[in-house]
């Protein structure tokens, strides 16, 4: 198991280094005024680069996880949810048209 982090390791450091030797083959081209032969090296030597240093990430990160005590592991637990709101159209019981009472009513202005 140690075998598959040193692998990533050197497998980042070699993807890195690629991507600096395609930098350095877009900086040559520049320098012979080879503009649009370098745009698209520069676009690969970036990707290579980006996925090197995700590489080395990753390496890193499974390091970690693999040093970490299993007391460290996340407890599962029950998810509590709340209750569910309707979506149904409202009962026509609670939907009067009107005031409720005679002080709503001349509230309003309303009179008998």
């Amino acid at each position: 198991m140690r075998f598959v982090y040193w692998s990533r390791e050197i497998a980042g450091w070699l993807i890195i280094l690629l991507g600096l030797g395609l930098f350095y083959a877009t900086y040559e081209k520049l320098n012979n005024r080879r503009i649009f032969e370098a745009a698209p090296m520069a676009f690969m030597g970036f990707v290579v680069f980006r996925g090197g240093i995700h590489l080395l990430k990753v390496a890193v990160a499974a390091q970690v996880a693999r040093a970490l005590p299993e007391s460290a592991q996340p407890q599962t637990r029950k998810a509590s949810r709340m209750q569910p709101k309707s979506y149904a159209p409202t009962p026509a019981k609670s939907v009067v048209p009107g005031p409720k009472s005679r002080a709503a009513a001349s509230a309003n202005g309303e009179a008998d």
